[in-house]
């Protein structure tokens, strides 16, 4: 059907994602703090803790907060794909 191809064409191009640089991650948290729906802090121990994604792809009304993630993340170790 037509308006159903349509509409999932739609979803895709709006699907964002989000990328996380795990080499340089040291786990400050700040990402949790803005967007703890979308990322989570996980204790290592004997190493940084690191940040991990609880959705990859995140519904878009998380965007504000997941920009702020981005923003603030100290180590510029996050990343938003359109």
């Amino acid at each position: 059907m037509p308006g159903s191809i349509s509409a999932q064409v739609l979803r895709e191009e709006d699907e964002m994602r989000v990328e996380i640089d795990l080499e340089l991650c040291q786990g400050h948290g700040i990402c949790a703090e803005e967007a703890p729906d979308v990322f989570r802090v996980v204790e290592r121990p004997g190493a940084y803790d690191r940040v991990e994604m609880i959705m990859e792809s995140p519904a878009e009304e998380a965007r504000v907060r997941i920009e702020a993630a981005v923003r603030y993340c100290p180590n510029r170790v996050l990343r938003i794909v359109d």
